[in-house]
């Protein structure tokens, strides 16, 4: 047994209880960074499900955007049932005058995507200027054959090949004669004021939309009626044969 023991140092036993608290302070800390995020999210999903249950009766979202009030909630179903009805309106008159329109340009080589950009526009600004559907589609077909960007050796562009001069001259067509809307806009004008001009004589007024007033701008371009109404004829038969017809059992086909 030895006979002197040292006494220990005064501060031995705080520092000895200083570091059992720090470790027992980072074993709390590391628990509580582990635990931290399941805590965070049932705290965030406690209180988004507090707040909708709590919201119901004051806030209801439709497509997206807040509706504070059941009455204006109301308000937007009025609207909605209303825009519903002029919804089914314009599903009908695109079923028995756009459909089959579109069908003929997809029949006649027109990619899908193309025939549904072309056909509404083509049968709107058709009728605005009181003309006949399959005239202007065969007046595309002679002109560019459906190419919104053909251009003609002296200058006319886009689907029913309109000189540049006319760029503009409607301001609701705009002036960019390569857009499709924009080009059967102004054409189906210029057709309209040619025979408007003419009297109703369809064949003058073709012959003036074709730039052969004197016969000196196209080659043999007196025979330009004449090929309108032979493709006319074949457009007729394809656009009576897209129409919606009645089927056995009163169903419709096209």
């Amino acid at each position: 047994m030895p006979l002197f023991r040292p006494k220990p140092t005064q501060d031995a036993t705080p520092r000895k209880g200083l570091l059992e608290d720090l470790e027992c302070l980072w074993r709390r800390a590391r628990v509580f960074l582990l635990a931290a995020p399941l805590l965070l999210g049932t705290g965030y999903f406690t209180g988004n499900l507090t707040k909708d249950v709590l919201a119901v009766p004051h806030e209801v979202m439709v497509a997206g955007e807040p509706v504070v009030r059941l009455d204006a909630l109301s308000r937007r179903m009025e609207s909605l049932r209303h825009k519903g009805l002029r919804t089914e309106e314009s599903v009908g008159v695109y079923q028995e005058h756009v459909a089959p329109v579109e069908l003929v340009l997809r029949r006649r080589g027109v990619p899908s995507t193309m025939a549904r950009t072309m056909a509404w526009p083509l049968v709107e600004e058709t009728y605005r200027n009181r003309l006949d559907v399959a005239t202007v589609i065969s007046v595309i077909v002679a002109e560019s054959n459906f190419r919104p960007k053909a251009t003609s050796n002296v200058g006319a562009r886009g689907l029913m090949q309109i000189m540049p001069s006319w760029a503009g001259h409607w301001r609701s067509c705009g002036r960019d004669l390569y857009d499709i809307e924009g080009n059967l806009c102004a054409g189906t004008r210029i057709l309209a004021y040619y025979l408007n001009r003419s009297g109703g004589d369809e064949r003058r007024a073709l012959l003036g939309y074709n730039g052969c007033v004197r016969g000196t701008n196209t080659p043999n371009c007196h025979t330009y009626p004449d090929k309108i109404a032979r493709i006319r004829r074949q457009v007729s038969a394809e656009l009576a044969a897209a129409r919606p017809g009645p089927r056995p059992g009163g169903a419709a086909s096209r």
